[in-house]
């Protein structure tokens, strides 16, 4: 009987017998942009470790953080890059840095299913995109949030379909060359930059917004500002998008 060749885009270090072969190594740089996040960050790098195809390597880029955020990213094997800001502008960095052809943009309040990386890129190959971002799903058991995430998700993948791309930066699967040709992210925009983001990169690059895998997603913000306010401000950075463009200012108070 043969030996099963690696799929396109991964490397198989070699198996010995009587023991168990680590997991196949994609061609994949993750990109974290932190601030202040020693709460969240250890579930995520948690679930990065435990992926059936590991990243090649794991970027963490932090905004000055003043808790252990820094060294707990050390501790787990992740590489820190310092002078980050807005995410726009960290992920920026996070991408000079990465040397895969593979980018995947990741929030610190995420964790990830043991088979995202490998799902990630059977899609791209078998789909042949430059890029895609998925479907989410709170952490907590309110009902009114976990609708919420449901129809955003839902939402995200019909107008995708329709030409207007939309994106969770929270889990962002981009071709590194694509990044790069569109000039990364804008940092000019202050909120849903991911939006803007996946727009640009659909007029050069094939985008999609999938159902797998789906991505838990911590629901602290309905939790600190409560389910209808957090709502509200969604539903209407959304419609100042559709009628007076990107936002490129702080009126929003997305970040404090």
């Amino acid at each position: 009987m043969g030996v099963a060749e690696p799929a396109a885009g991964l490397s198989a270090p070699p198996s010995f017998a009587g023991m168990v072969a680590p997991p196949a190594v994609g061609d994949v740089s993750i990109v974290i942009p932190v601030l202040d996040e020693e709460r969240w960050l250890p579930r995520l790098l948690d679930s990065i470790a435990a992926q059936t195809v590991a990243a090649a390597e794991v970027i963490v880029v932090d905004a000055g953080s003043s808790d252990a955020t820094v060294a707990v990213a050390r501790a787990r094997g992740a590489t820190v890059v310092e002078g980050g800001g807005l995410p726009g502008v960290s992920r920026n960095l996070g991408a000079e840095r990465a040397r895969s052809e593979w980018l995947l943009f990741l929030d610190a309040d995420v964790r990830l299913p043991p088979t995202a990386v490998e799902v990630m890129l059977s899609q791209m190959e078998r789909r042949r995109l430059d890029a895609a971002s998925t479907a989410f799903a709170p952490d907590g058991d309110r009902v009114l949030v976990d609708l919420q995430h449901r129809l955003s998700s839902w939402y995200f993948r019909a107008s995708s379909r329709m030409g207007w791309p939309h994106s969770i930066g929270a889990f962002l699967f981009v071709r590194r060359e694509l990044h790069r040709r569109i000039g990364g992210f804008d940092t000019g925009v202050t909120v849903a930059e991911d939006q803007e983001y996946v727009v640009r990169l659909s007029r050069v690059g094939r985008y999609r917004f999938a159902r797998r895998p789906v991505v838990e997603i911590a629901q602290r913000r309905f939790d600190d500002h409560g389910f209808w306010k957090m709502s509200l401000k969604w539903l209407a950075i959304e419609v100042h998008r559709m009628l007076l463009g990107e936002i490129r200012h702080d009126r929003f108070g997305y970040f404090r």
